[in-house]
């Protein structure tokens, strides 16, 4: 569990679990439209994964940075749980 804790921590994982949550919310609400509500939060989960992939090899082609799996841990956790690791990490 430290592992988590330590690794989450950063505004940068912040950043991923928003914009990650955001993003599950709204493709979830798109794909229920037109599929049963568990297949729409499995693409909408395989989807924000796609996307942090993406941004992942991104950087590290473009910016020349490595591919930082815990960003893409980041972006699929719940984001009040990473604001509470991070606020615990700093006092």
């Amino acid at each position: 569990m430290n592992i988590f804790k330590q690794n989450l921590t950063g505004q940068d994982k912040l950043l991923h679990s928003f914009f990650g949550n955001i993003i599950l919310v709204v493709s979830f609400l798109v794909f229920v439209l037109f599929m049963k509500w568990w297949e729409a939060l499995a693409f909408a989960f395989f989807g924000v994964l796609c996307i942090g992939l993406s941004k992942e090899l991104f950087d590290k082609q473009v910016k020349h940075t490595f591919i930082d799996w815990w960003d893409i841990v980041a972006s699929i956790t719940p984001y009040p749980i990473v604001k509470r690791i991070n606020k615990e990490a700093n006092g």
